[in-house]
């Protein structure tokens, strides 16, 4: 079980965690985080759970959460003000968790745009953001967070055991949870000062470092069904995927980039 003790000896600041939950069990940190930040919960307030009962991926989709094993959090952050960049945020967001994993670990991180996390293509994690006012009409960010940590490969359900991978299985031992934990969350908030001092520019040149997706042949499904292939061409000014569509599509002129700003990406592997 996560210790709520020993995480608040770990946090870097005062400022950070200040508030701090931790659960055994809850059916969504970003949900409760959210909760929290209608009742006017302070910026860097941190919610963990050891197990998640209704946890949710970009898309709406569930996710994987089972307990003892995984790492499952959110962190809020409060703007006085209305946030230029949101479209930035989950792309911060991902720059930062690969950056605490890989220097935790030392294991090279891959980000497919927006921000899953991968190991050698396989999907190790996920982030959600959700940005809303609360009652002091404050701008609320909730970055949400879901890391396999210490599965084994015959620990994940049968259809997401060719697609999905651990730290475990990559450092091939356990990893510890509340020390991982306290790198992400610090460098969460490291990321989100450096995103609010010197905008987007600073973020795009650490982004394009860890992205996989930039220069690869893609294939896009969008939330209404319909589907765009092409070559993944770069990130625009506000977070979003650029894309050039290719020949094949017949309702799209070839050389015209599109601007993907939310859908399902696929790689696709070209001989």
């Amino acid at each position: 079980m996560l210790s709520a003790s020993t995480l608040a000896a770990l946090l870097p600041s005062k400022k950070l965690g200040e508030t701090l939950y931790v659960f055994d069990e809850l059916d969504s940190t970003n949900a409760f985080a959210i909760e929290r930040a209608k009742s006017q919960a302070p910026s860097g307030t941190v919610i963990l759970a050891d197990r998640q009962t209704a946890g949710r991926g970009r898309l709406d989709r569930s996710w994987f959460s089972p307990g003892k094993a995984n790492i499952y959090g959110s962190l809020l952050f409060v703007h006085e003000t209305t946030i230029q960049y949101l479209g930035w945020i989950p792309l911060m967001a991902g720059v930062a968790i690969a950056q605490a994993l890989e220097q935790q670990t030392g294991i090279r991180i891959d980000l497919k745009w927006p921000n899953d996390l991968l190991i050698g293509g396989r999907k190790l994690g996920g982030v959600l953001c959700d940005s809303f006012r609360n009652p002091g009409h404050q701008t609320c960010v909730v970055i949400g967070f879901g890391i396999n940590v210490n599965l084994s490969q015959s620990e994940f359900p049968l259809e997401l055991q060719t697609s999905a991978t651990s730290l475990r299985i990559q450092c091939r031992g356990p990893v510890d949870r509340e020390r991982l934990i306290i790198k992400v969350i610090a460098s969460l908030w490291k990321n989100w000062e450096n995103l609010r001092s010197n905008g987007p520019q600073s973020c795009l040149i650490e982004y394009n470092h860890w992205c996989v997706t930039i220069g690869q042949t893609i294939q896009i499904q969008f939330p209404d069904g319909s589907q765009l292939q092409g070559l993944a061409h770069s990130i625009g000014e506000h977070g979003q995927l650029r894309v050039i569509p290719s020949p094949s599509n017949s309702n799209e002129q070839s050389a015209r980039i599109r601007d993907i700003h939310s859908g399902e990406i696929l790689h696709i592997r070209t001989p």
